[in-house]
């Protein structure tokens, strides 16, 4: 399907009024767009300098930006009905210009996008790839080579809009930790699961159980529909979603008695969560951590082991780190 695309903006070297994006984002839903997306670099800055917001990487070409002025894109369907939307948005805008100084620099202009240019793309960039010794792992759409797959496990991945590739430094670390860690039975719990990637992983391997956790009800159901994908047994596999700090019921439901926790988020997240990982593990048992920067490899380290954890291995890729810590008594 064909779409048209809206670009809303404010003239170059021009004021941008300080409801812009508010503003005409109410004036879309009024003449009925369903979709339209924001690209507000304000909304970066502020993440920067606030509280809450976890992150451990922000691509320095966004922060030398000089693209200070948002822009919001809307999309219209091609048909009748999206070409009157389309129709009575212009019309609206005008209006808006016209009667209200501060708008009169909008500048808007009109483009087209096909659907697999606008949500498949980014799939021609995903190949089959080996992690480890043991694991392949090949996106839903792709066929795999003999030659690439072996005597390896195959981990089927259709990522959508959930971060789980495996390609990425940070799953691929905690993939081979995963090779060398699970050995058969254990009970593992993946928090903050994304697409699934780690559970299917160690399930493979062996392990004899999983929960998956994810704060997003998106990711919870896209990693459900690739356990299905990987024929994973639904009944030794709950997948959940929430916040497990602020959610006792869900807490509750996540239990504890793990052989195995894999926790690839962010650096500030595990640290927030060292305790809840310590109280949730067997004697015995492992965490493996990821999604850290190196930067703050020692902040991690440091947090874990005041939680009672024992050190057993740093590893870096790219400048992500993986740390494996054991539940000593």
């Amino acid at each position: 399907m064909i779409w048209s695309k809206l670009a809303i903006t404010i003239k170059e070297n021009c004021s941008c009024p300080p409801l812009f994006v508010e503003d005409i984002s109410n004036l879309l839903v009024i003449t009925g767009v369903e979709t339209f997306t924001v690209e507000d670099f304000s909304d970066l800055e502020e993440t920067l300098s606030g509280g809450g917001i976890f992150y451990d990487y922000i691509d320095e070409q966004l922060l030398m930006s000089e693209e200070k002025t948002p822009v919001i894109f809307a999309y219209f369907s091609t048909d009748e009905e999206g070409e009157k939307i389309y129709s009575d948005t212009v019309k609206a805008i005008e209006k808006l210009k016209k009667d209200n100084p501060l708008y009169s620099d909008i500048v808007y202009s009109l483009d087209t996008v096909k659907d697999e240019d606008w949500e498949n793309n980014w799939r021609q960039y995903f190949k089959p790839f080996g992690v480890g010794s043991r694991l392949v792992v090949k996106p839903t759409w792709e066929e795999l080579t003999e030659d690439l797959k072996g005597d390896r496990l195959v981990i089927e991945i259709d990522p959508s809009s959930s971060f789980g590739t495996g390609s990425h430094a940070t799953t691929k670390l905690c993939m081979e930790e995963l090779e060398e860690i699970i050995r058969g039975d254990e009970r593992v719990l993946d928090m903050g699961c994304g697409s699934g990637i780690l559970t299917i992983a160690a399930m493979k391997l062996g392990a004899g159980s999983a929960v998956a956790v994810d704060i997003d009800e998106v990711a919870a159901r896209i990693a459900s529909d690739n356990m299905r994908q990987n024929g994973l047994d639904v009944d030794r596999v709950t997948v959940l979603h929430g916040d497990v700090l602020s959610d006792d019921e869900l807490r509750k439901k996540v239990n504890t008695d793990y052989d195995v926790i894999c926790a690839n988020i962010v650096a500030g997240v595990i640290v927030m969560m060292s305790d809840l990982f310590f109280s949730s593990l067997k004697d015995g048992g492992t965490l493996i951590a990821s999604g850290i920067i190196g930067e703050r490899e020692e902040e991690v380290t440091l947090a874990l082991e005041k939680s009672g954890f024992h050190i057993v291995e740093a590893r870096k890729e790219e400048d992500w780190c993986v740390i494996v810590a054991k539940k000593i008594k």
